[in-house]
């Protein structure tokens, strides 16, 4: 493809998610199966610039603030004049007005990035990528080394894969993707990670397909962990994961449990079940049943679960390094809502746990209003719980007092939190 035929597949995707509520990487994957003659390499270069484009959203919003329609088409003129410094001529080139490729440049146009040319003062948050609103919850999240962990969150992330102990071992996967040309190195912090130095790997890499690695960050790995030192593999616990989404986080607890105990994996989306169950069975995963949630549900299972892992649906500013489009719809409101949803959840989830048993609360947030203080508001609630310190491969570096908290500058890993609670009476 030529280069204004990727630039204007960029423009098309980003209209689409402007105008709508459908998360980029799902627009851009309908937006593929839909014109199946682009080829692997143009589709990984057009998702690259898509990608970059929200790494330097704030600042690109900032330079189009006055343009009320057209924003793929602006935010790209701005990304190529003021980002990749392209000079007129070379924008002119690539809005040629040819066949697939962008139209010419029209006389506002020509203006508008004339105009933004001459502008090179940017406030803070739009050279550190994010939300004005969101300043207050950051430089509480992050009291020290707050430029340090803004700039983190905006950079590429590595691929972290979890070896699937059921089928496979360190050994063969390693050689597996040694072969493909992989470079790699073991995790620093999870048990069975490996972390993909050199690029990117195919879902449908015979490693994944076969079920003998899963795509796994490490801190989301970590987090299983701290179930996992929750259970004693030779007993038969029953554990919940009770907002189990795909299964990543239920997959690696199976496989610690070595297929022993019981797993239900819960999850209100129907849908989300149907794909976990592709990928247990992939993994040789037994031991795990899937439940959509339902009142009746619960009120039948009370108290029956020696763990519970609660994966709260959260603002995942976390994630910013593997889904910087998220930082561009995310709404104060939407936080708002979300701190009642996760309150709610850790009430319910509380009900299905034994005397003596552990709520594993966790996000992949960065803020201390959805994890710090969700705690405490909860503890304060329900005083038959007590906080648990989590004690993890003696690591020392990923935990804030008794909770379990990573960053990407800090721990080169997604920001995550984790609390584990014990049930006293």
């Amino acid at each position: 493809m030529r280069v204004g035929a990727k630039i204007q597949s960029v423009i098309m995707m980003l209209d689409i998610f402007f105008e709508s509520a459908t998360p980029f990487d799902i627009v851009m994957a309908k937006f593929f199966k839909n014109n199946k003659w682009i080829g692997g390499h143009d589709r990984r270069e057009i998702a690259e610039f898509s990608y970059a484009i929200f790494r330097n959203y704030e600042r690109i919003k900032f330079l189009t603030s006055k343009i009320t329609e057209h924003f793929g088409r602006f935010f790209v003129l701005a990304y190529l004049k003021k980002i990749e410094k392209y000079s007129n001529e070379k924008i002119r080139e690539i809005f040629s007005g040819k066949e697939f490729e962008p139209k010419k440049l029209t006389d506002f146009e020509h203006t508008f990035i004339e105009k933004i040319e001459k502008i090179y003062n940017f406030p803070e948050n739009t050279i550190l990528n994010y939300p004005l609103w969101m300043d207050q919850y950051f430089r509480r999240a992050f009291k020290k080394n707050f430029e340090d962990e803004m700039r983190s969150l905006n950079e590429k992330a590595f691929v972290d894969l979890r070896i699937n102990t059921l089928k496979s071992n360190r050994s063969e996967v390693e050689k597996l993707l040694a072969d493909s040309n992989f470079e790699i190195e073991k995790t620093k912090l999870s048990a069975n990670g490996i972390r993909i130095l050199n690029g990117r790997i195919s879902r449908n890499h015979p490693i994944i397909k076969d079920g003998l690695a899963e795509i796994q960050d490490e801190g989301s790995q970590l987090v299983a962990e701290v179930c996992n030192c929750c259970c004693n593999t030779s007993s038969k616990n029953t554990v919940i994961d009770f907002c189990a989404g795909a299964g990543g986080k239920t997959l690696a607890i199976a496989a610690s449990m070595n297929n022993k105990g019981r797993i239900f994996a819960l999850d209100k989306y129907v849908e989300r079940l149907e794909n976990a169950k592709i990928r247990f069975r992939r993994a040789n995963v037994n031991n795990v049943t899937c439940q959509e949630i339902s009142g009746k549900w619960i009120k039948r299972h009370k108290e029956c679960a020696d763990i519970v892992l609660v994966d709260a649906p959260c603002s995942g500013t976390g994630t910013w390094r593997r889904n910087p489009d998220m930082r561009a719809k995310f709404q104060k409101k939407d936080l708002e809502e979300l701190l009642t949803v996760q309150a709610n959840i850790l009430t319910t989830a509380s009900s299905l746990i034994k005397k003596g048993g552990r709520l594993i609360y966790s996000t992949c947030s960065v803020f201390f209003e959805e994890n710090e203080d969700q705690i405490e508001r909860f503890l304060s609630a329900f005083p038959n719980f007590k906080i648990e310190k989590i004690h993890l491969n003696d690591l020392e570096n990923v935990f804030n007092g008794n909770y379990l908290r990573l960053s990407p500058f800090r721990n080169g890993t997604d920001g995550f939190f984790a609390a584990s609670l014990e049930r006293i009476e």
